[in-house]
């Protein structure tokens, strides 16, 4: 009885939804980025901000198919949200990072 790991689980949902895998180890955001998404949102919605193109945000997320967590954070930072799937560890971990300093 085999065990997958959260990258093969991740892999697996990025087929399903067809949408996108980030590996945030290996990925920088920029500060401006972070700062139109707050801690708080970020670990409320297993979320990451990453990149913006145009006047959509690209936010890594556990589970993009989360409606009500893309609707809060379309609400709260007015653009539209595109999402990529990251494994719950690395965004935890990119989460307590990046937001170190907001305690």
């Amino acid at each position: 009885m085999g065990f997958l790991s959260d990258q093969e689980v991740t892999n697996f949902l990025s087929q399903q939804y067809r949408v996108p895998t980030i590996n945030l180890d290996e990925y920088e955001v920029a500060q401006e980025i972070l700062q139109l998404v707050s801690k708080e949102l970020c670990e409320k919605h297993l979320a990451l901000p990453v990149s913006r193109a145009g006047s959509s945000l690209i936010v890594a997320m556990v589970d993009p198919k989360d409606e009500a967590a893309v609707d809060e954070l379309r609400r709260f930072t007015g653009f539209n949200i595109e999402s990529v799937i990251a494994t719950e560890r690395a965004i935890r971990s990119a989460v307590e990072r990046y937001y170190k300093a907001d305690g």
